[in-house]
C-alpha cells in the first residue's frame, strides 16, 4: 500500500449521488476547487426519487441543466393523474374496479396546472434516480474534469482550526490518500461522516420493511388510464400487510412513458420484523397476485429491502465539518421530499462556502445553514410522515364496516363483504363510497403540497428581517401566498429584457451573485448597489424595472408581487432568497444597504 502527498482543495464532498453530485456542480458553478469521492463504482441501482418538484427544477435551471431533466423525464400528460384501484387483470365483480382518482402529483392535472404555472417558470418533472443521476455525473463531470471519484472511500478524518485532513482510499487499487480540505461536506446518506461525529437521528425509525422491485414488463394493454402516474393497488379479497402495492412507470431507453412504459417500479410494505427474504420468485409471484395477471412475463433487474423511517439530525455542522441530504433526513417516501430537500440543502450551502472559501464572508456564515435549513427539514420529515399515514387512513376508509354490511351482504362469502359493500347500489353503499371519498380528498397533502414545495421560509439566518408577519400559511400544505419578505423565495414574475421575456429568477446566475431589484423609482438603491459592492468586493447586480431601466413588468405582475413601492428595493441572495428589502427611500442608502449586506455575509 503506498501513500503520495496530500492534495489540497478548498471542500472534499463524500457522497456521490443526487446531492453529493448537484451540490459538486453548484460548487464548480461557483468556482470553488473541491474533491467529490464516492465509495460505489456505479450510479443509482435503484428508481427510486423520481419526483423533481418545482423549486428543484428552479434550482436546475438556474445551473442550465433542467431541459436535460426535462427531455428524458415523463411528459406532464403521463403523470397528470393518480389511481386507486382494485386490479389491472381479472375477470370477478370487483376486479378492474376504480377506487379513487385524482389530479396528479405536483401541479401536473387541470384542476391545479393554472396555479403552479402562475408561481413558477418550471413545471416539475418524474425522472427516477437510475436516468437522473447520469445527468448530474454527466455535468458534474464535464465542469471539474477529474474531481468526481467513484471507487474512492473515505476511511478517516481529523478536524482542526483551520481545516480538515481526510484519508481516501482507492477500491480498485488499495492505494491511500491524503486530502486536506478547509471544509468537508458530508452527503453520504450518514453513512461514514454523521457516524463518526456521533450526529443523532431523532425520529420514529422502522416504521415498516419497504420492499422496491424494478422490472420490465408489457403493461399496455391493462392500464386503465395512460395519464396515471401513481397506481395503487388495494386487492379486492386479500387481507393484511400484502393486500396491497404501488405501481409506477420508469420509462426505459426507448424514453417512451404512460401505459408504453418498458419499465416498471412496485412497492409493497410488509412488517419491519417480517423475516422473507422476498427474493425474485416470491416478488414476481406478489406483482401477479396484486395485478391479478397471473401470466405476467417479468424481467426482474433489482429488488430491494429498506425501512421506513421519518428521522432529523440533531446537527448540520460540526465545526469544519457540515452535512447534507439524507445524512441529515430521511423521510417515508410520500410527498417525494427526500431528494428534493437535499438538493435544496446543496444549493443552500455551495454558495456560503463559495463565498467564505474566497475570503468574501465570514465563516459564521455557515452557521446559517443550519438555521435555516434544519427547521426545512424538520417540516418535511414531519409532512412525509403524515402523508405516509393518510395512506393507511385511505385503506381504513375503504374497509371500513357499517353495521347494515351485516345484514346486506348475507350469502356473499365473508372475505367479499367489505369490498362488495363498498360498491353496493344501497344506501349504505352509497354512504361509505361518499364518506370515502371525503378521506381520500385528503390526499391533496401529498398531491397538492404547493405550499410546502415553495412556500418554506428561513426566519433566521443570512437576511435582515423586517419587521413584517409572514403569511399565514395553509395546514393543508396547498395554498402558496409570493412575498419578497425577507426570508422567503423570490416571487416568479415575467419580465421584458432585450425584447426577451424572462422569470424574475433568470436574472440569477451561477456565480455567487446578489442581485438588487429596484423598481421605477429606486435609482438611489442601484447607485448604493454599485459602491456597496465594490467596497465589500462582492458581485452585486443590479436591476431596475422601469420603462426607461433594464426590465419591463409587462404584465403588471412584479409591481403588485415586489411588497415594496415604486422607490423600495429587493435585495435577492446567490440562491434566489430574499435577503432584504426597502419599502422606499432612505435617509442614506448606502449606509443601509452596507449594513445589510455585512449582517447577512457575517462580515
Amino acid at each position: 500500500m503506498s501513500k503520495s502527498k496530500v492534495e489540497e482543495t478548498d471542500v472534499l464532498v463524500v457522497g456521490g449521488g443526487g446531492c453529493g453530485l448537484n451540490l459538486s456542480i453548484f460548487l464548480a458553478d461557483l468556482g470553488v476547487n473541491f474533491v467529490t469521492v464516492e465509495r460505489s463504482e456505479h450510479l443509482a441501482q435503484l428508481p427510486k426519487a423520481h419526483y423533481l418538484n418545482q423549486r428543484t427544477m428552479e434550482i436546475l435551471r438556474q445551473h442550465q441543466y433542467a431541459d436535460d431533466v426535462y427531455a428524458l423525464g415523463t411528459p406532464p400528460h403521463n403523470m397528470s393523474r393518480a389511481m386507486w384501484l382494485t386490479t389491472l387483470g381479472g375477470d370477478g365483480p370487483y376486479d378492474r374496479k376504480v377506487i379513487h382518482e385524482m389530479d396528479g402529483i405536483g401541479g401536473t392535472g387541470e384542476s391545479q396546472r393554472a396555479i403552479y404555472e402562475r408561481d413558477s417558470a418550471c413545471r416539475s418533472a418524474n425522472l427516477p434516480l437510475i436516468r437522473s443521476e447520469p445527468i448530474f455525473k454527466h455535468h458534474a463531470d464535464a465542469r471539474a474534469p477529474g474531481q468526481i471519484r467513484f471507487g474512492h472511500e473515505l476511511t478517516s478524518f481529523e478536524q482542526d482550526a483551520t481545516g480538515v485532513t481526510a484519508t481516501i482510499t482507492s477500491l480498485a487499487s488499495g492505494e491511500t490518500k491524503q486530502i486536506r480540505a478547509k471544509y468537508l461536506v458530508g452527503a453520504d446518506g450518514g453513512r461514514t461522516v454523521g457516524r463518526a461525529l456521533g450526529n443523532k437521528m431523532v425520529g420514529p425509525s422502522g416504521l415498516a420493511k419497504n420492499v422496491t422491485v424494478h422490472f420490465s414488463a408489457d403493461l399496455s394493454n391493462v392500464i386503465l388510464d395512460d395519464r396515471v402516474m401513481l397506481h395503487f393497488l388495494i386487492h379486492p379479497t386479500r387481507r393484511g400487510p400484502l393486500a396491497s402495492g404501488a405501481l409506477v412507470p420508469a420509462g426505459g431507453d426507448d424514453a417512451k412513458w404512460g401505459r408504453h412504459s418498458k419499465e416498471w417500479i412496485f412497492h409493497f410494505m410488509v412488517a419491519p420484523d417480517d423475516p422473507s427474504k422476498f427474493d425474485e420468485a416470491m416478488v414476481t409471484e406478489q406483482i401477479r397476485e396484486l395485478t391479478k395477471l397471473p401470466d405476467l412475463q417479468m424481467n426482474i433487474h433489482k429488488i430491494s429491502h429498506w425501512m421506513i423511517e421519518a428521522v432529523l439530525a440533531e446537527k448540520y455542522r460540526f465545526g469544519r465539518v457540515l452535512m447534507a441530504g439524507d445524512a441529515v433526513h430521511r423521510h417515508p417516501p410520500a410527498s417525494g421530499l427526500g431528494l428534493n430537500t437535499g438538493i435544496q440543502d446543496a444549493h443552500n450551502l455551495a454558495w456560503k462556502l463559495a463565498m467564505v472559501t474566497r475570503g468574501q464572508a465570514g465563516d459564521a456564515l455557515l452557521d446559517t445553514y443550519e438555521t435555516e435549513r434544519r427547521p426545512v427539514g424538520s417540516c418535511n420529515v414531519a409532512w412525509a410522515l403524515s402523508s405516509y399515514w393518510n395512506h393507511m387512513l385511505s385503506a381504513a376508509s375503504i374497509f371500513a364496516i357499517h353495521p347494515a354490511n351485516v345484514y346486506e351482504m348475507v350469502g356473499q362469502p365473508d372475505e367479499d363483504n367489505e369490498i362488495a359493500g363498498l360498491f353496493a347500489n344501497s344506501p349504505d353503499g352509497r354512504m361509505r363510497r361518499a364518506r370515502m371519498q371525503e378521506v381520500f380528498n385528503t390526499h391533496k397533502v401529498e398531491m397538492f403540497d404547493h405550499d410546502i414545495e415553495l412556500g418554506f421560509v428561513y426566519e433566521k439566518g443570512a437576511l435582515v428581517p423586517d419587521g413584517t408577519p409572514a403569511p399565514e400559511r395553509d395546514p393543508w400544505g396547498s395554498k402558496y401566498q409570493p412575498t419578497t419578505r425577507p426570508g422567503h423565495r423570490l416571487p416568479h414574475a415575467w419580465l421584458e429584457t432585450d425584447g426577451r421575456r424572462v422569470s424574475t429568477h433568470d436574472l440569477l446566475d451561477t456565480s455567487a451573485s446578489f442581485v438588487l431589484i429596484a423598481n421605477a423609482e429606486g435609482t438611489q438603491w442601484c447607485d448604493a448597489a454599485q459602491r456597496v459592492g465594490a467596497a465589500l468586493d462582492i458581485n452585486l447586480k443590479t436591476v431596475r424595472v422601469a420603462h426607461d431601466g433594464d426590465a419591463l413588468d409587462t404584465d403588471r405582475n412584479w409591481q403588485e408581487l415586489s411588497g415594496v413601492g415604486e422607490e423600495g428595493a429587493v435585495l435577492v441572495r446567490p440562491d434566489g432568497f430574499v435577503a432584504w428589502r426597502s419599502a422606499g427611500v432612505s435617509a442614506d442608502p448606502v449606509a443601509e444597504l452596507d449594513a445589510a449586506m455585512r449582517q447577512i455575509i457575517h462580515r
